[in-house]
């Protein structure tokens, strides 16, 4: 909030001073063409840090009705309120430059050119400028984040390894989708010939033609077009994992051996899936990969950090003269157990008196009715689960 607070009140006055010398330099108004406007100056924050860095901390860096703000005041509030915090950002910036360095690993400036490029992609902005302006950060801090994150990334890719079983987590697949006619109000009927259409396609699949083009020719999925230049692309779906896809299309998937298609089509929310699996993961040639390891290591980095960041400052010796380090866990201390009560001696009871037994007439064995099977596709239901024990008396 301070350093957005700064922004916008630099950004003010930088306005202020060139309407003001704009307004200084105008005369009368003349019978004479007008001369074509000036291009606006950009505004520069670093170029304005800079010269508000060097000057006395009696200048004004900010004014509200009035009333001013100074270079001073701002950086005594800046030091009381956030101080603690960023040198907790500083000492741990400085960590991972230390686990960097012993590490070996560097950070080239194109790597870097290319963590920026992603930051604007995420962020879906033009320029540097605009995601400045966008979440009021200064260039410096832009960067410097950018480029530790970067190099806390290459350090932990250094040490992580995709194995083979991660491999064989992921397929490869094309898919025919034939959706529900919108039209159809019925959803039976829907499903009818969505299903009648389905069948038509993938008899022409099972009877050798080319499933790529069956893809082009009738698959009703919108991303089978590339949104750019409307080439289509054959029903590939790329490489997935589980969880990417609906339940019942990954489970369809899954089951199929490379090559195979699923037969029938997979009804999912979506309408009659034709899905051919092209490839296993752990059967992917070197350069499929190179693509493939990129993908696994893009979700498994984030996590991987999670526990490199907490190992690394759990051996580091950090030292805040601003904070107060954090509290160790206590040992957990075990309470001597009471020794164990003697059970008291039942009272003597007086013995049964016996009786002449009386004979009895042997009940005939009550019949048992078979249980009706369950509707087919359905789990039988299970028995109903024993009542909770008592609770034990009190001592």
């Amino acid at each position: 909030m301070r350093n957005r607070t700064l922004i916008v009140v630099l950004t003010a006055l930088t306005a202020m001073a060139l309407v003001s010398g704009a307004l200084a330099q105008a005369g009368p108004a003349k019978p004479a063409a007008a001369k074509p406007a000036k291009a606006e100056k950009k505004f520069d924050q670093q170029k304005v840090l800079d010269d508000l860095w060097k000057a006395p901390d009696t200048t004004v860096v900010g004014t509200v009705n009035g009333v001013k703000v100074t270079k001073g005041e701002l950086l005594r509030d800046l030091w009381f309120w956030n101080a603690p915090t960023t040198l907790q950002d500083l000492l741990n910036q400085k960590m991972i430059e230390q686990a960097a360095q012993k590490a070996g690993v560097k950070l080239s400036w194109q790597e870097l050119q290319d963590k920026i490029q992603e930051s604007l992609k995420r962020s879906q902005l033009a320029s540097v400028d605009q995601l400045l302006n966008q979440f009021k950060v200064t260039y410096q801090r832009f960067i410097s984040g950018t480029k530790i994150s970067a190099l806390a990334e290459k350090t932990v890719q250094k040490q992580v390894k995709v194995s083979d079983a991660e491999y064989a987590e992921w397929i490869k697949a094309r898919h025919i989708l034939v959706r529900f006619p919108a039209e159809e109000k019925d959803q039976a009927k829907k499903e009818e010939i969505a299903k009648k259409k389905a069948d038509e396609i993938f008899a022409k699949v099972k009877a050798g033609e080319d499933f790529a083009k069956l893809a082009d020719e009738y698959t009703e999925d919108p991303s089978n077009a590339d949104p750019q230049t409307g080439k289509k692309k054959g029903g590939d779906l790329g490489w997935f994992s589980k969880g990417r896809m609906v339940q019942e299309f990954e489970k369809a998937a899954f089951d199929l051996n490379a090559g195979q298609v699923s037969e029938p089509p997979v009804k999912t929310f979506y309408g009659y899936h034709i899905i051919k699996v092209e490839k296993i993961g752990k059967d992917a040639t070197q350069t499929e990969k190179v693509e493939l390891n990129k993908m696994i290591l893009e979700r498994k980095i984030p996590m991987e950090m999670g526990k490199w960041f907490q190992d690394l400052q759990a051996k580091s010796k950090i030292d805040s003269k601003l904070m107060l380090p954090p509290p160790k866990e206590p040992t957990p201390v075990m309470r001597p157990q009471p020794a164990p009560r003697m059970a008291p001696r039942p009272a003597p009871q007086p013995a049964p008196r016996t009786e002449t037994p009386q004979p009895t007439t042997p009940s005939e064995p009550a019949k048992t009715e078979k249980p009706a099977e369950p509707p087919a596709g359905e789990k039988p239901e299970a028995p109903p689960p024993p009542p909770p024990p008592a609770p034990a008396p009190a001592n």
